[in-house]
């Protein structure tokens, strides 16, 4: 038997297993696992929780609007509503508070287009002496209302 060599099976941990899979690639493979079902959980959660976010996201904008807008007001030599918009007047500029699509924008002098409030569905504009009521209704039909009153008599300013 020339040529031919016998191998014999040794019997060390030298050798390696083809055949099966070894400690360090189980414990690798848990923690791929145990990692993607951590992350899994909360995407889950904020999918199913993305109206709420949505709503409460409205709301901290419509508080950040409101502020805003009751300054400008409060600052403005005259007031008015015209054809469904707001018309400020401050330091002989024209501001303008309208809808536009699904928001409410804000133009000075006609010009520019600065988003105020998205997803509005619908915005009115009262006059009421020397304040302003805005009510709003959102995409999701929550209703919205504030009433900003100026230090500055309207009837008796140029």
């Amino acid at each position: 038997m020339k040529g031919v060599h016998l191998l014999k099976k040794q019997k060390f941990a030298l050798v390696r297993n083809e055949h099966a899979f070894t400690l360090l690639e189980v414990m690798f493979a848990l923690t791929i696992f145990t990692t993607i079902v951590f992350f899994i959980a909360p995407v889950f959660q904020i999918m199913f929780k993305n109206i709420d976010s949505e709503a409460q996201l409205q709301a901290m904008e419509w508080e950040v609007f409101g502020s805003q807008v009751k300054k400008e007001i409060r600052m403005s030599s005259r007031a008015d509503v015209v054809s469904g918009r707001l018309v400020l007047i401050k330091n002989n500029e024209s501001i303008f508070y309208e809808k536009y699509q699904s928001n409410l924008r804000r133009r000075v002098n006609s010009t520019g287009h600065e988003i105020i409030l998205q997803n509005v569905f619908e915005v009115n504009f009262v006059k009421q002496n020397n304040s302003i009521k805005i009510s709003v209704i959102d995409v999701w039909g929550k209703e919205y209302s504030l009433i900003v009153h100026s230090y500055v008599d309207w009837l008796t300013a140029i």
